[in-house]
């Protein structure tokens, strides 16, 4: 950002400056907009300017000077970069013109033996890194606020994504008005100072404007004036690139005009396209144009509103990927590629980097050693069921959360602490799988967890549980068989994970009542559940 919003007491240049500079705003006496301009042609003074854009990436553009003192001691160039540009972005800036030692006498214009005229007073090649104010919308701007002030033409000072990079030239030379002692018809060029530029991979927009410094005015010492960019008397130049080369009326060229705005063009790209599971990939925006608000959606119920996502696919497949990119002004549009990303299965690994550790605690992957692990508030009723899940592993630097609450391997949320719904009857298989940090995955599955049990048409039925205390089809235990109310079969506590000997072929009420009972499921401790035929 551009140091103060009062008076610069050290500008600083792009090149070597003629001398110390002090940028002054506050200007009572006057100084401002009134006097310098910027020109597509060296016409009979006085000139104006006018506002130019081009797509040409090298030309000529002149800088004059109207005011009451027919001089401007030294003129400096603002040239402005718009947005994002690749690297080896450069501007080749030339300029010509006249050269004083100043007087030291107000408000006095040079006589014709103290001037000389040079050609490629500058001559210089300038990089992306020579822009070192900004980014923003304003520049600096004489009497004026300088926040409020545009960089060019018809600009919106309030979108603050149409942010740019500020770098200043001094152009070692001075322009020359009309109205002094000099007779300005018989200069090169008018008076005028001559820009030529030749602009090397551009891929956004580049806007020049000029400032003047004076050693001795009514306005005291240092830069005070500038070219005019609102109403009439405006002028400015302004070279599109690549990326705006169809979009010149973004930068209206008449004055009382207003720019016609576009969509941007949407694009991205990723660090990796395809890999094993879990697979974590780093999104870039690569839309030049300017973007206020990113709607990611990855194929696989995830999404983002960052412009530059990481997201982790958990699961093998074919993802679909789209970006919808809005600007300032609210126009949107999307882009889409269609089976962007793909992820092969990872096969099985003990929490090791990159891969699922599917066999992380032996068989049925339930063992408490990986330290995956979470609670269910509640694990039994009927639908439709709502169950709230509580992650409550004790695995540091966990960074990506995948719930499969249906057993089809398709995560069914990302978050840490889901909700989910159980609509239909059956027993269901939740799975958690976490990944950390240093890239290593974990997960745990709990079979049969929550059981949702359909209790709308027990009534007039016999429903029987058996309390049997032995295990197995040989338990000698003794069965004892009640009638219990389908409210509180659908009420009890699950049978805690590793319990054994009660499945319903495995116990003698189930041989004794198979002929007149169906199997309902298990729904309490050492508890099952029949329902009479």
């Amino acid at each position: 950002m551009f140091p103060a919003k009062s008076d610069v007491s050290n500008l600083a240049f792009a090149n070597q400056a003629t001398g110390y500079y002090f940028f002054k705003f506050d200007q009572l006496g006057g100084g401002g907009l009134n006097a310098l301009h910027i020109a597509s042609s060296s016409t009979t003074p006085p000139n104006y300017g006018d506002v130019s854009t081009t797509t040409s990436q090298s030309g000529t553009f002149y800088i004059t000077e109207t005011g009451g003192r027919g001089y401007q001691d030294d003129a400096i160039l603002l040239v402005a970069v718009k947005g994002k540009n690749s690297g080896n972005f450069a501007i080749h800036i030339k300029s010509s013109g006249y050269s004083w030692t100043p007087t030291g006498v107000q408000n006095h214009q040079p006589e014709l033996s103290q001037i000389t005229y040079h050609s490629g007073a500058v001559d210089t090649t300038f990089t992306k890194s020579q822009f070192v104010y900004g980014s923003q919308t304003w520049k600096p701007a004489g009497n004026n606020v300088p926040s409020d002030y545009p960089l060019y033409y018809g600009e919106d000072t309030t979108d603050t994504t149409n942010l740019w990079k500020l770098m200043f030239v001094d152009l070692k030379a001075g322009p020359i008005g009309p109205n002094g002692d000099l007779d300005v018809t018989s200069l090169t060029d008018k008076g005028a100072i001559k820009v030529d530029y030749t602009i090397e991979n551009l891929d956004t927009v580049v806007t020049f404007n000029t400032y003047a410094w004076n050693d001795n005015t009514t306005q005291g010492k240092g830069i005070s004036w500038t070219n005019m960019l609102v109403g009439t008397g405006s002028s400015g130049y302004t070279v599109l690139g690549t990326d705006y080369s169809d979009r010149a009326d973004e930068f209206p060229t008449i004055i009382g005009s207003s720019p016609v705005y576009h969509p941007p063009k949407t694009s991205f790209t990723a660090n990796v396209t395809s890999g094993t599971a879990p697979l974590t990939v780093q999104f870039t925006d690569t839309t030049v144009q300017s973007v206020k608000t990113w709607y990611w959606d990855f194929g696989d119920k995830g999404t983002s509103t960052e412009q530059n996502p990481v997201h982790t696919y958990m699961t093998p497949g074919t993802y679909t990927v789209t970006l919808t990119a809005a600007n300032g002004q609210g126009l949107s549009a999307l882009k889409t590629q269609p089976g962007y990303i793909t992820v092969s299965s990872g096969g099985s690994s003990s929490g090791s980097s990159g891969g699922v550790g599917s066999d992380i605690g032996g068989p049925g992957n339930s063992s408490v050693g990986n330290g995956v692990n979470f609670t269910a508030d509640v694990t039994s009723g009927a639908p439709p069921l709502t169950v709230k899940f509580t992650d409550t592993s004790t695995i540091g630097n966990i960074t990506n959360w995948a719930w499969d609450f249906t057993g089809d391997n398709v995560p069914d949320s990302f978050d840490q602490n889901p909700a989910f719904v159980f609509g239909k009857t059956g027993n269901y298989t939740v799975k958690l799988t976490v990944k950390t940090t240093e890239g290593m995955v974990f997960n745990r599955t709990l079979p049969d967890v929550i059981r949702v049990v359909d209790t709308s048409g027990a009534s007039g039925d016999t429903w029987v549980f058996s309390d049997q205390s032995g295990t197995g089809a040989d338990s000698s235990g003794s069965d004892q068989q009640q009638t219990v109310d389908p409210a509180r079969a659908a009420t009890m506590t699950p049978a805690p994970q590793g319990t054994s000997g009660y499945s319903p072929l495995g116990t003698k009420v189930a041989e004794i009542l198979l002929d007149t009972l169906i199997v309902v499921g298990v729904v309490g401790a050492g508890v099952i559940l029949w329902k009479k035929m």
